[in-house]
């Protein structure tokens, strides 16, 4: 028998289904990243309270869903029956009268809950936003710097930082311009510590530290402006940044990669990271 626990609290999801979720953590990065995150502050991700649930088969979790709204709902990777998880899991978000506005997560759970939302919803129609990769890295290749050196973000880097946080979301998240957002976010992010710059006579490309867990931690935000593209840059900051997280005692750095920008995969190839499997966002329009 399939069920899902709603919990209060992201400590509970963690004791119940964490670990079900850490056996495969980097593939996990997203939901236990988000866990871990709500269990240190409960509104992290916004005024509106997450909705943070555990699946379990027969008594045992078999796989978790996180929603913060107004995101879409992240599902991790699904170790039991997916479509009989997926169709009580979309059963019980209809008891909750719980909106939806769209999916992430690996691409068996992903799809298996868009075509179980879709016939339970007619008007939702789905629509693919971004197909991923994600990989890991336990170690870095020999590569070749590029000239410069990684440094920490500091609130003088600040104006440049939101127009590269806002280029970034429009660019690689496909949303819309919100500087004032990325304003908030870049602020943010440099007062976690958690924003890197490659600099080369002045920033030239970012990366960001980010969701850690009990083992592993994520590098996302990855951005260079288009004028300093092609420079090595980006590979560089990868590297360096993902170098020095292993070096503090991570045993493992994971990221997201859009299978449509070939070049982003090769850099990391390059680097080290390893693909470990596929997964897919999805929207729901109404």
């Amino acid at each position: 028998m399939v069920e899902v626990i709603q919990h209060t609290d992201a400590h509970e999801l963690i004791a119940l289904a964490g670990a079900c979720l850490e056996a495969h953590e980097s593939e996990n990065n997203l939901p236990l990243g988000l866990a871990y995150a709500l269990a240190e502050g409960p509104r992290h991700y916004g005024s509106e309270p997450p909705l943070l649930l555990s699946v379990l088969e027969q008594g045992s979790a078999i796989g978790a869903a996180v929603m913060t709204p107004p995101r879409r709902m992240v599902l991790s990777k699904f170790v039991g029956n997916i479509k009989e998880a997926m169709v009580v899991l979309v059963r019980h978000l209809l008891a909750m009268d719980v909106s939806v506005p769209g999916v992430v997560g690996p691409e068996p759970a992903a799809q298996a809950f868009s075509a179980c939302w879709a016939e339970a919803v007619p008007s939702a129609a789905s629509k693919k936003a971004m197909r991923m990769r994600v990989f890991e890295a336990r170690t870095v290749a020999d590569v070749t710097f590029a000239a410069g050196a990684l440094r920490l973000a500091s609130m003088n880097d600040h104006p440049l930082m939101a127009q590269w946080v806002d280029a970034f979301s429009q660019e690689a998240l496909g949303e819309l311009a919100d500087l004032d957002r990325a304003k908030e976010s870049a602020a943010r992010f440099i007062a976690d510590k958690q924003l890197y710059i490659w600099d080369c006579n002045g920033p030239v490309s970012i990366a960001k530290a980010a969701r850690p867990m009990r083992n592993g931690v994520t590098v996302t935000a990855v951005y260079t402006p288009p004028e300093q593209r092609n420079k090595g840059y980006a590979t560089s900051c990868v590297a360096s940044l993902t170098q020095k997280l292993l070096a503090e005692g991570y045993s493992f750095c994971s990221l997201f990669a859009d299978q449509a920008n070939p070049t982003a995969n090769s850099i990391y190839m390059k680097i080290g990271y390893v693909p470990l499997g596929d997964a897919l966002e999805i929207d729901f329009a109404t």
